[in-house]
């Protein structure tokens, strides 16, 4: 029964990586991937009793989500930082350390796995749970670095002196692997590069995309408009000057199409997702398309049912009227 209940608790997580992904990594991967840890360590001595799931390194840089009593806001990052460069500073090895189950369920039990040290009152529930998703046979191994153990397959640099240049630059609400039904927690996002230098060009492009943006330019040329809460991300009202532009654009179109030869049909709005898969269009955009509605079929029937009792409940109130009268000689 046990053993049922633990592998019901244990919901896989899409987010994981293969120990062949991991292998996979790339250098500025291991460097985001340390910082990741390096960022751990920084707020558990802010805040001792925090709680880690995971960390992995993504395609800007990393994030780290974790329970907390505290909640972190981006005025908490200069402090966060500021502990992150004394472990940079520090430049601890990371060290690889091969343990049993028994040995990390025990050491998750007491607090120790995902903290500085044991913390016998706060047992590391998120990494006793992520244990579960490690395969029978796959070895279990911690990443140390100075105080800070956790359950990681990494790979990582060799120490924190050589993540180089790093920023946290936002903090979110994230469901525990993705699941609406599991605890919210903090997300921690941050970014890491090999050096200044190139972190430096990295928000400078930042800042030149946002100058760039085409919502924020659109809107300051009156050409549309976007109002997420009456229409939706994504879809401009268009303006005056920008109907202009785009009733242009349609009729260079039509010209274009016409002169090589192609003739133009239309189709509803709205249609059954058959045809959205005949096009090729559901398989790539279903995540951007509105959701499928669900068509009562049986609304005819339940009709007719609907129908069918109301006339039954008016026989039997006539019935009950009748029977109650004193032509029917009843008291």
């Amino acid at each position: 029964m046990a053993e049922e209940n633990r592998n019901q608790q244990a919901q896989p997580n899409p987010e994981r990586k293969t120990l062949d992904d991991r292998a996979k990594m790339t250098e500025l991967e291991r460097i985001r991937h340390s910082c990741a840890h390096v960022t751990a360590t920084a707020i558990l001595r802010l805040w001792p009793d925090a709680q880690f799931a995971y960390g992995p390194p993504v395609e800007n840089g990393f994030y780290y989500d974790l329970e907390c009593s505290h909640r972190i806001s981006p005025e908490d990052f200069e402090k966060i930082e500021a502990e992150m460069k004394k472990e940079i500073k520090a430049n601890n090895t990371f060290e690889k350390l091969v343990v049993t189950r028994e040995q990390a369920i025990a050491d998750a039990s007491t607090g120790r796995l995902g903290g500085l040290g044991e913390r016998p009152s706060n047992a590391s529930k998120f990494k006793l749970d992520l244990l579960q998703q490690i395969p029978e046979g796959e070895p279990i191994s911690y990443f140390k670095n100075g105080d800070f153990i956790d359950l990681c397959a990494g790979p990582h640099v060799m120490r924190t002196g050589n993540i180089g240049a790093f920023k946290l630059t936002s903090v979110a609400a994230a469901y525990y692997k993705g699941d609406e039904k599991g605890p919210q927690l903090q997300r921690i996002y941050g970014t890491a590069f090999k050096n200044k230098t190139a972190l430096d060009e990295y928000f400078k492009m930042i800042e030149e995309a946002k100058r760039r943006d085409h919502r924020k330019i659109g809107a300051e040329m009156g050409l549309f408009a976007i109002d997420t809460e009456f229409v939706g991300p994504g879809m401009p009202l268009w303006l005056p000057k920008g109907t202009v532009l785009v009733e242009e654009l349609e009729k260079l179109a039509k010209e274009t199409e016409f002169a090589a030869g192609y003739v133009r049909v239309r189709t509803p709005h709205l249609a059954k997702e058959k045809m959205y898969k005949t096009s090729g269009h559901l398989p790539y955009y279903a995540e951007s398309m509105f959701p499928k509605m669900e068509m009562d079929e049986h609304r005819a029937d339940r009709k007719e049912i609907e129908q069918r009792i109301a006339e039954l409940e008016k026989q039997l109130s006539d019935h009950a009227k009748k029977a109650g009268s004193p032509a029917s000689g009843n008291p």
